[in-house]
């Protein structure tokens, strides 16, 4: 049970305690509202004639200078559609007609209907001004015209229908018009009322005596009220038969009302303008006023007060309860206020203000001058004024109240006591406690403190520390006076034992500056936190986590639970048992509520008061402040229920601005974009928290706070969908929020043509620099071939013109040496036989020289035949040749390396493979030369296949080094049993000699030069 009474008192505190529904109380005055005015400074159009609110919650202002919308923040100036500035600006009227659009009447001329984001002039209002206007439920508009004779118009379905003589109405200026609950139309003219029953075509008229600049207005009973220059006051029901009174009996407002406007509040309170004298109100109105009474007085609401100006037309209530009032120099707002100042008190205190509670629940409060009581459930009255500076209040035991004011200590009430002696030594003091004894104590600053015994006897003793200056005195539950300074605690018991207390100075806490004694523990509030002293421990909640802590001047619990604390920012509401937690373990947060200027607190908290905070016998909570006194009541806590419309404002684009957007497309191209959005909670909008995300680029919600804007740059193309959630300043959140779909259009170069290209294009690159890359590598290779081809061809140069040469000359020489010797001489045989030794030495250099030159012609699988049939494989082995493609051209030197390749791979497999069948593929590709070689012998070992050669041969090294030499790639595969496979692959641009490469044929032009 008691956890279910913890949790419904939390409930309870996060909701506000006894929440009720927004709404003007009339058991307040007007200056217990909150009032805020905005004027140009502040962006309010001034003149301001007309006021309505739309189901959307936007607050509309006809003006002299046009027509705006404001959401509690900004004011928005709202065009005509197309408007070409000929037209005038002067709006004198607005009414939503129950579809939701708002009518705009001009003063001199023409009406306009906002729909769909849009303020479009209706083409069938002519250019007569407009006064006022009203809406039927059947969505008819009735409009007053600048027109004596034809005064009235109506609007069904947008088409005009003019009110002529035939419906009898009187002529003259209208001064307002009002639909009551029943359906009558009532138009109140110069001097006289008429009316109009429903479906009726002709009006009836009164002999109701009306005065100028009348208003009229419906009370929650229905009857019909009237303000004019003769009052504010009830009109008989004449459409039912009641008769007209003899005399003209109401609530005395203005007897010079130019303009009256008038409504009764959601509480039954009467409102209205005079535009002379401000505002009035009638808390209670009484339609059972006597003829011939005196006249009661409306309470006034001036610019004495604080409204903008008295020069007051328009008055609205909004749907959160607010009342609005435009004027001459801007617009006013009067709304609740949960912290209620007292009028009764003045405002500025030239020494401040010091209160208690006594033991009877009234509340005693002493400003500069003058000293009040406040009975539980009741204003403060005066008891003591023309005081000097009142600086200590408190009662004793019999009941009494001691004031102390000067050098004067005065009781008030409770039995009579012999007189007070004086203050000893006159000297100045503060803080005023009674002890159990009965004795009652004072603070005396430098010269210590000072005891008033039952006996009228005083004690005054010294500081008891060195430079001590006691401004306060306190006492706690165990009955210990307490002499309190910034830092030091001295504490006398009754016995008389002194104990001086200090916080250690870890707690970081400041100067000590106010005291209380709860129902457990005794708090001090201090100067960057809040202290708690349980016997002589301290305990401290710092600034720097419990930032409501900073500068507390006041504190006070309750019955209920509640911790109340006034500091730098405000009042603050909290359950005094999380309180408690938290001091125990500091690493526990606090929930609480704040109540600060918004909520009507008049200023911010004195820094030298005493029990700033304090609670009467009816639960009121009476706080202390440099700009007057305040309560507020625990009870009667109005919260905001209604959750706030949320829309979206505006988009904008690349600094092109689109209002009131709905799903769009945006620009192509759109790369930076901000979206204004809004929540339509007018009571207090600075307290509007806001959270967004754009779907797909948002992860999760972010969290806004106030700010009504968002950003987003470089968005991708594709749809997006953004929603904005609000809360009101009470947290009740809108979950539904606004929603804003749109387009972001790809640009060309987003578009996947486009990447496509850009593909193709990287692609194309790639493929041009590979070429020029496999280019500047073929002429490399190419031209190391020639220097190669070159450096072979002066050697054969040089082995033909001398060695060739030189052997042949000697070869003739000896030949005729041979000639002369005789036949059958052994020596010319043996000459014969050395010379013919010489022949085939000189045919075999011949042959050196002809490899050298690498000159030999034919195609390479020509090559390949060749060399099979000098192995002679055939017919042991059966050899196969195949040719894939064009046969082209081969580099000689290319072509030398592949006829040593195959040489060296033919003769393995004549020798090792024992193989039967030799298949030689030779593929002109257009990229590369392949050659492979193929057998179904005897395979190879994996030993050798991992190693790349037999042990002591070196066969298949070799090939590999010479395939490389030309910029091929060897690959050797083979299993043992299923023959092996040796494949040669030669880039193109080193294997070709191809006729379209302009430097080739030239260079190999300068190469054949060079061999003749």
């Amino acid at each position: 049970m008691k956890t279910a009474a913890r949790l419904l008192l939390a409930i309870a505190l996060l909701l506000g305690l006894g929440g009720r529904a927004l709404a003007l109380d009339p058991a307040r005055s007007i200056l217990q509202f909150k009032h805020t005015s905005w004027t140009a400074e502040d962006g309010a159009p001034t003149n301001i004639w007309a006021l309505a609110q739309t189901p959307d919650g936007y607050l509309w202002l006809g003006a002299a200078g046009g027509l705006y919308r404001f959401d509690g923040v900004a004011f928005e100036a709202v065009p005509l559609a197309d408007d070409d500035y000929s037209h005038s600006q002067h709006v004198n009227a607005l009414v939503v007609t129950p579809s939701g659009e708002l009518w705009a009447g001009y003063r001199r001329g023409g009406i306009a209907v906002f729909r769909d984001g849009k303020l479009r002039e209706l083409p069938s209002a002519d250019r007569d001004g407009v006064l006022t206007m009203t809406a039927a439920p059947d969505g008819a508009v009735w409009v007053a015209l600048n027109s004596i004779k034809h005064n009235l118009a109506r609007f069904v379905g947008g088409q005009r229908q003019d009110i002529d003589p035939s419906w009898n109405l009187p002529e003259g200026y209208i001064m307002d018009l009002k639909i009551t609950r029943d359906g009558t139309l009532w138009v109140a003219i110069d001097g006289s009322l008429s009316f109009l029953r429903p479906g009726a075509r002709r009006f009836e008229r009164t002999e109701v005596v009306m005065g100028a600049g009348a208003g009229l207005a419906e009370d929650p009973s229905g009857r019909l009220w009237v303000s004019d220059s003769l009052g504010a006051r009830p009109l008989p029901n004449v459409a039912k038969g009641e008769p007209v009174p003899a005399g003209a009996t109401g609530y005395a407002v203005s007897d010079s009302a130019r303009y009256a406007r008038i409504l009764f509040d959601r509480q039954g309170a009467l409102w209205g303008t005079t535009f002379s004298t401000g505002a009035f109100r009638v808390a209670r109105p009484d339609s059972a006023l006597t003829a011939g009474a005196p006249r009661p007085h409306a309470e006034t609401y001036e610019a004495k007060d604080g409204l903008s100006s008295d020069k007051a037309v328009p008055i609205l209530e909004d749907r959160e309860g607010n009342l609005w009032i435009g004027t001459s120099i801007g617009l006013d707002r009067l709304r609740t206020a949960n912290v209620v100042v007292e009028p009764g008190i003045a405002r500025s205190s030239r020494f401040g203000y010091m209160q208690f509670a006594d033991r009877d629940g009234a509340v005693w409060i002493g400003d500069s001058e003058a000293v009040y009581r406040a009975l539980p459930g009741q204003a403060p009255r005066m008891m003591r004024d023309r005081l000097s500076n009142p600086t200590a209040l408190c009662q004793d035991k019999a009941g009494g109240v001691w004031l102390g004011a000067g050098d004067l200590l005065t009781r008030l009430g409770g039995r009579p006591r012999t007189a007070t002696p004086p203050v000893p030594s006159g000297a100045p003091y503060s803080g005023c406690v009674i002890d159990g004894r009965g004795d009652l104590w004072l603070a005396l600053f430098p010269l210590g403190y000072g005891r008033l015994d039952a006996q009228g006897r005083w004690t005054v003793s010294p500081p008891l520390e060195a430079n001590a200056i006691y401004s306060d005195v306190e006492i706690d539950r165990e009955g210990r006076v307490l002499l309190p300074r910034p830092r030091v605690l001295t504490r006398i018991a009754p016995d008389g034992t002194v104990q001086t207390l200090r916080p250690p100075a870890k707690l970081a806490v400041g100067g000590m500056r106010a005291f209380y004694q709860g129902p457990k523990d005794f708090l001090i509030g201090c100067e960057f936190g809040l202290l708690r002293l349980t016997g002589d421990r301290f305990q401290a909640l710092q600034v720097a986590r419990f930032p409501w802590a900073k500068g507390v001047q006041g504190v006070v619990q309750t019955p209920a639970g509640e911790t109340w604390v006034l500091g730098a920012l405000g009042v603050v509401q909290m359950r005094t048992e999380d309180l408690d937690r938290a001091f125990d373990d500091p690493s526990r947060s606090v929930s609480y509520r704040l109540f600060n200027m918004k909520d009507g607190l008049p200023g911010p908290p004195q820094q030298n008061g005493v029990r700033d905070v304090v609670r009467g016998g009816d639960g009121r909570i009476w706080l202390l402040t440099l700009e007057g006194v305040a309560w507020i009541d625990p009870a009667r806590i109005d919260r905001n229920a209604l959750p706030p419309p949320v829309l979206i404002r505006s988009l904008t684009v690349n600094g092109q601005v689109r209002r009131d957007p709905r799903d769009l497309v945006l620009p192509r191209g759109a790369s930076k974009l901000q979206i204004d959005y809004t929540a339509l909670s007018l009571s207090v909008p600075e307290r509007v928290r806001f959270r967004y995300r754009l779907e797909g680029v948002d992860k999760d919600w972010v969290e806004a706070g106030g700010r009504r804007q968002a950003f987003y740059t470089n968005l991708k193309p594709g749809r997006y969908r953004f929603q904005v959630l609000a809360a009101n300043n009470d947290g009740v959140w809108n979950d539904r929020g606004a929603v804003l779909a749109f387009e972001n259009p790809p640009t060309f170069v987003q578009t996947n043509l486009f990447r496509a290209l850009c593909v193709l294009a990287v692609i194309g690159v790639l493929w041009g620099l590979y070429a020029l890359r496999l280019r500047q590598m073929s002429d490399r290779i190419h031209g190391r071939l020639q220097e190669r081809m070159a450096e072979r061809e002066r050697i054969a140069r040089e082995l033909h013109d001398t060695l060739l040469q030189g052997v042949q000359g000697l070869m003739l020489r000896l030949q005729s040496v041979a000639d002369q010797i005789p036949a059958d001489q052994p020596a010319r045989q043996a000459l014969e036989s050395a010379l013919d030794r010489a022949d085939d030495v000189v045919v075999e250099g011949r042959d050196r020289v002809r490899s050298l030159r690498a000159d030999r012609a034919g195609d390479l699988h020509e090559i390949l035949a060749e060399q099979v049939e000098r192995l002679g494989l055939e017919p042991a082995i059966k050899v196969r040749m195949v040719v894939e493609g064009t046969p082209r051209r081969l580099h000689p030197l290319v072509c030398e390396e592949i006829e040593r390749i195959a040489s060296e791979a033919l003769f393995n497999t004549q020798r090792h493979a024992q193989a039967r069948n030799v298949e030689i593929t030779v593929g002109y590709g257009r990229g590369a030369l392949t050659v492979l070689f193929r057998d179904d012998g005897l395979g190879l070992d994996q030993t050798v296949l991992d190693s790349g050669r037999r042990e002591g041969h070196f066969g298949l090294t070799g090939m590999g080094e010479r395939a490389r030499k030309i910029q091929g790639e060897f690959e050797l595969r083979s299993r043992p049993g299923a023959g092996t496979e040796i494949a040669l692959t030669i880039p193109g641009g080193v294997a070709y000699l191809s006729s379209g490469r302009r430097a080739w044929p030239s260079f190999r032009r300068r190469a054949l030069t060079s061999e003749t």
